[in-house]
């Protein structure tokens, strides 16, 4: 055999390994089957996207034509579902700050974060993984100087929710069948009062999840349900590129991310890893009349997610 043939046919094999780890994941997506690894596979997409260059340029290397086709098209289609990150956005004053935190498991530094709530002008935050200690700790801190206006719902371990608020705070109602707290809260924002969903769906697993795709169905149902102005934050534990997250996005809601066009901004596992490496941290919106102007995140010491702030504002 020739080099060069030899060379063409290593290429051709760079190709298909290749084309088989970006194309699993793409499927995933598509047909949003998300059985076992399947789920934590497309949680990755926004890095599959860049990944499925390699296949359409060892093709090419190949001169495989057809197998240069068949990897352009995935990349195509990774590129089209991540491109709405980078073409959103608007021009406009901020009017409403919202925040979601994650405290793991309410042992993020409690100063920090009310240094950070005050240096955001932040109006309304979401606290994840809240407990009693963690509330004094940030009691102490000076959260209530902030934000005046709360609602308590700590719990030890990981499943304790909050929220504070600049603006007062009524009608809290929670949602059953949540291993989390969760629960809506009408805010009082002036001239534009909202309903608030503080939301911490269960993390799925590596191989079963029945809980994860079940919270997030009873999620969806939730949202479905409320009429008016409404904004839904948290810790979701899914990506925007999982079928559970985009059947909400169906029923009208946008992700700040997308509105903002501040682009990929992960936000999980913040101090496990180099980097975050997948963003489950949203808040969206539905019928405010608000649009995200900026997305920004924020590492806090030990917490392992990196905080969420949205500056949402009307656009003339």
């Amino acid at each position: 055999m020739s080099a060069p043939r030899t060379r063409r046919s290593g290429w051709k094999w760079a190709t298909l390994i290749s084309l088989v780890i970006v194309a699993v994941p793409a499927l995933a997506r598509a047909t949003g089957i998300e059985a076992g690894p399947l789920a934590m596979a497309v949680a990755f997409m926004p890095w599959v996207a860049v990944l499925a260059l390699v296949p359409v340029v060892c093709a090419a290397l190949a001169r495989a034509w057809w197998l240069t086709a068949v990897s352009a098209l995935i990349l195509v289609l990774c590129v089209a579902w991540q491109v709405s990150l980078f073409t959103g956005g608007a021009d406009g004053k901020p009017e409403l700050t919202v925040a979601a935190i994650n405290l793991r498991f309410g042992e993020a530094d409690a100063d920090v974060v009310v240094e950070l709530i005050r240096d955001r002008d932040v109006d309304v935050v979401v606290f994840t993984e809240l407990t009693p200690e963690s509330e004094s700790a940030l009691r102490s801190a000076g959260l209530t100087k902030e934000l005046q206006h709360g609602v308590s719902r700590a719990e030890g371990g990981f499943s304790g929710t909050g929220v504070w608020s600049r603006y007062p705070l009524a009608h809290v109602s929670a949602l059953p069948g949540f291993m989390s707290q969760t629960f809506s809260v009408d805010v009082a924002v002036p001239d534009a009062p909202i309903t608030l969903f503080a939301v911490h769906p269960r993390a799925p697993r590596t191989a079963k999840h029945h809980v994860w795709e079940q919270e997030l169905a009873a999620l969806r149902d939730e949202l479905a349900k409320v009429s008016g102005p409404v904004i839904v934050a948290g810790d979701f534990n899914t990506t925007r590129d999982h079928a559970g997250f985009r059947a909400i996005e169906e029923i009208g809601y946008v992700d700040a991310a997308d509105q903002a066009g501040s682009g990929f901004a992960p936000t999980f596992p913040q101090g496990r890893a180099p980097f975050p490496l997948v963003a489950i941290d949203h808040v969206l919106e539905r019928n405010t009349g608000l649009v995200a102007l900026n997305t920004a995140t924020v590492v806090i010491p030990r917490a392992d997610h990196r905080a969420l702030i949205v500056e949402y504002g009307t656009v003339p």
